[in-house]
């Protein structure tokens, strides 16, 4: 205040030291024009009249919402409401003299301004469903404060060729459109809606067309690390895209008459090896043929020498036996292999009782290597077979082998994941046999709970999986039942409750948590509400408070706890808030509501209580009231008198 006294005290003495006959310096007059855009957008131009008076001119704008700008003069300032309403605008005209901090308000002006609508515009870009990479789908996000819906929606595609679609006021959604460009880049994609009632708004976004797919294939064989015949070799693919795209399927061809196709995912991120044995050392013509997702296809080949010196290994398996009942007696099975398709000239047995043998064979000799052994007694022997070859090689193996129990056995199997099929209704099983004595499965029967079963035959010498694939007509809850038959005869069955899913659909909803902790009336706490008919979690939630400041968490697929979010807002009023889900599995959902938050306030009076006027004893009582109702924790009084 002294530095305005002081100031009000200059402009007197030099008016006073103006001669009689200068004139008044003409006042400032305070004005402004305004105009009002259909998404709450307010354009301000500052149409005020300077006066003569000598000093530095600010613009001091009130916008009637909480929100207040200083500006130079003249100026245009742009003010975005966020709800309709009446709004009352004031322009302050503020003068520095003489660079004081203190400036004097020389003209001021205020204006109604009525905000009736507001509708905005916005877009998205969905996830690709055409193979080709010049199509683009494209969805409208139109936003009205009075739910009106679009009747007229113009797509600017930034290419020349535009489009406009019209829709009917009950039209649901979404407002999708797709569109093909000639070529790849950038373009600028603008989207105009026109709602019922008249609003209209307008959105403008860059939109990236990446160019076609072209690709390569290539591969090199790697140095044998691990294998001992020198007829294994290793082949790792090498792929190339232009657009990044991973490999989804890899063929090759090993010039041998043995083939093989490897499916891969999206999500897999390891190398593209394949193993392969030769049956005899040669030259071969190696391919591989390399199938993209997106559906480029690149092939390569290249002569590979296969060579191999002489080695041998050893090996054996004990064989079901159906004409002894006597559970210690036991057939063995060698299982002879060397490079050279040279034979065994002597397999020797010891069979860890003390009691060895071995067994001569001429060389055109073609039936089984096989011996059988009685035990005199059960219990756990370790059994070993030695095989010499003809030519020298000789190689030996040992196992730990259980004799003297009866065959017991069990079945189990396991749904698999399907990489290769994009039908959700089709799916795998893989049998898990179980037998005390290591015999395998010689047939296994499944019961697919839909009225198609199977059964499939196995020889004795298969290794692989055991697994069947099933491709169900509709969703549903289906009893799968496995039966297997081994060799010796025992049998097993098991069965279970195999769920298939539908198709993924999703929903995305919130709700205002009470507080009941917080005296700050501007923090929020919200929930998610999220639901998925097939009950996957969501892995993602973003939130827009109407603030301006958002925020995302995610989320792991093991998270049990509520999906909830705190946020404080700097001073109350309608805000828009909206939750978006993305939940495993790529689905997505979104949610807007408008929500109230209050401003605190509280006030208390004091009241005498009538009281005898001789008495030196005062009746005192404190009226208390607060906005919200909230009561009352702790009243301190002082009295005055330093009780």
């Amino acid at each position: 205040m002294r530095k305005l006294y002081a100031l009000l005290a200059g402009i007197c003495f030099a008016l006073a030291a103006v001669p009689t006959h200068a004139q008044t310096p003409a006042s400032d007059v305070a004005n402004f024009t305004y105009s009002v855009d259909a998404s709450g957008n307010v354009t301000f131009v500052n149409t005020s009249v300077i006066g003569s008076a000598t000093g530095i001119r600010r613009a001091q704008w009130s916008f009637g919402d909480g929100s207040s700008q200083t500006t130079g003069m003249p100026d245009v300032v742009h003010h975005q409401y966020l709800a309709t309403g009446t709004y009352t605008v004031c322009l302050k005209i503020l003068l520095y003299v003489n660079n004081a901090n203190e400036p004097v308000v020389t003209a001021d002006v205020c204006k109604t301004v009525v905000i009736q609508s507001i509708c905005r515009a916005d877009f998205e870009r969905l996830s690709a469903t055409s193979t080709d990479p010049a199509t683009v789908t494209l969805k409208a996000l139109p936003w009205h404060s009075s739910e009106n819906r679009p009747v007229l929606i113009c797509w600017n595609f930034g290419d020349g060729n535009d489009t406009c679609i019209q829709y009917s006021n009950t039209f649901p959604g979404p407002y999708t459109v797709n569109h093909t460009y000639t070529h790849p880049g950038e373009f600028e994609v603008c989207v105009k809606i026109l709602y019922q009632g008249g609003c209209e708004a307008r959105k403008c976004k860059g939109v990236r067309i990446i160019e076609p797919d072209s690709c390569g294939a290539d591969f090199e064989r790697l140095p044998a690390s691990t294998a001992n015949s020198p007829l294994h070799a290793s082949f790792k693919a090498l792929p190339w895209h232009n657009n990044q795209k991973k490999p989804s399927r890899v063929c090759w061809n090993f010039g041998d008459g043995r083939d093989t196709c490897i499916n891969y995912g999206q999500d897999y991120t390891g190398n593209y090896i394949v193993n392969h044995l030769y049956q005899q050392p040669g030259e071969y013509n190696v391919c591989v043929k390399i199938n993209y997702y997106g559906g480029c296809e690149a092939h390569k080949c290249k002569e590979i020498h296969i060579e191999r010196p002489d080695s041998c290994k050893a090996d054996f398996e004990r064989i079901a036996i159906s004409t002894s009942n006597n559970p210690l007696t036991t057939v063995f099975k060698a299982l002879p292999w060397h490079n050279n398709q040279k034979k065994p000239k002597t397999v020797c047995w010891k069979f860890g009782d003390g009691k060895d043998t071995c067994i001569n064979y001429l060389n055109i000799y073609n039936g089984l290597y096989t011996v059988a052994h009685t035990y005199s007694q059960p219990g756990n022997y370790e059994v070993c077979v030695n095989i010499v070859y003809y030519g020298g090689c000789e190689a030996r193996k040992c196992k730990v082998v259980e004799t003297g129990r009866p065959d017991s056995c069990k079945a189990d199997f396991e749904k698999i994941p399907v990489t290769s099929s994009n039908n959700i209704l089709s799916t795998a099983f893989r049998a898990l046999p179980w037998h005390n004595n290591n015999k395998k499965p010689a047939r296994i029967c499944w019961t697919f709970g839909d009225g198609r079963d199977t059964c499939i035959n196995y020889g004795q010498d298969y290794n692989g999986p055991y697994v069947a694939g099933h491709t169900y007509a509709q969703p549903g809850e289906y009893e799968v039942c496995v039966k297997i038959l081994y060799y010796g005869g025992c049998e097993a069955r098991k069965c279970k409750v195999i769920h298939i899913v539908r198709p993924d659909e999703c929903k995305a909803g919130f709700e205002r948590l009470p507080l009941t902790t917080a005296n700050d009336q501007l923090t929020t706490v919200f929930k998610a509400l999220p639901w998925h008919n097939n009950n996957k979690k969501p892995a993602k939630i973003c939130w827009t408070f109407g603030d301006g400041k958002d925020t995302c968490i995610n989320y792991s697929q093991d998270y049990t706890g509520q999906y909830t979010v705190s946020h404080r807002y700097l001073q109350p009023g309608e805000y828009e808030v909206c939750v978006k889900i993305i939940y495993y599995g790529g689905c997505e959902a979104r949610k807007c509501e408008n929500i109230r938050v209050p401003q605190q306030r509280c006030a208390v009076n004091i009241f005498e209580l009538a009281q005898s006027s001789t008495s030196p004893e005062r009746g005192l009582f404190a009226a208390v009231t607060s906005e919200p109702p909230r009561r009352v924790e702790r009243i301190c009084w002082t009295f005055g008198d330093g009780q």
